[in-house]
């Protein structure tokens, strides 16, 4: 990719990584438009959809589409999740810049019958663990996984789409944790897993005295992803 998507910052040049060249992109909960703005002033995308579910980041992005002349590229959509686009419009679809939580909720709503050829490039802000136990137990699998460290905050980037397969996952299980990171062992992985054992030790000490079984469980889990860390793999 070139100059445009060089001049995003690390979270949205890692979601931009996963959109496949050519693809028509939906990118939900826009903000002011800036990824999709520089796949499409690079030629990345055939198009794209700029959605958001307020007025006010839909009309910068709108704003950002104009000052870049890219109105034949990009249209603007305003309305919740995917409701405002079409199942055939579109081939990539990002939901990036929000919790983990409301990217589920997202993806349950979704009425579409052909998924199988749609790549959904996830970047939850929170929640993650919740988001990777959701998708694999709603048919959803995790092609790949890439962390980034922007700011003073590490991030996780998902690269999903349906395949119809459940998965059973259990509360602590490893995989909801670290997802296809436990692959990966660059810094920024291991920022980010490290996060997640910071977290997971405060809640074990929270409940130690209070629900010995669940600490227990996760004093287990936190070894098995420092392992990871130390081990990078």
């Amino acid at each position: 990719m070139s100059s445009a998507v060089a001049s995003l910052d690390a979270r949205l040049r890692t979601v931009a990584s996963f959109v496949r060249q050519g693809a028509r992109l939906a990118d939900i909960g826009c903000d002011h438009g800036y990824l999709v703005c520089a796949l499409a002033r690079d030629g990345w995308i055939k198009s794209g959809l700029a959605c958001d579910v307020n007025e006010k980041p839909l009309g910068q992005a709108r704003r950002e589409i104009e000052r870049q002349s890219l109105d034949d590229k990009i249209a603007c959509r305003l309305g919740d999740g995917l409701s405002v686009v079409d199942e055939g419009e579109v081939d990539d679809i990002v939901i990036a810049g929000m919790g983990g939580e409301t990217i589920a909720e997202i993806l349950s709503s979704c009425k579409w019958k052909e998924l199988a050829t749609k790549r959904f490039l996830l970047q939850p802000m929170t929640r993650a663990p919740f988001l990777r136990h959701w998708l694999c137990t709603h048919g959803f699998g995790i092609m790949a996984e890439r962390a980034c460290v922007c700011g003073d905050h590490a991030y996780t980037v998902m690269q999903v789409h349906y395949t119809g397969a459940r998965c059973k996952l259990g509360e602590y299980d490893l995989y909801c944790y670290a997802g296809e990171l436990t692959c990966d062992a660059s810094m920024e992985a291991k920022r980010f897993l490290n996060r997640a054992v910071s977290a997971l030790r405060k809640q074990e000490n929270g409940i130690e005295k209070s629900d010995p079984v669940h600490a227990g469980a996760l004093r287990r889990l936190v070894n098995k992803l420092v392992t990871v860390i130390e081990e990078g793999r």
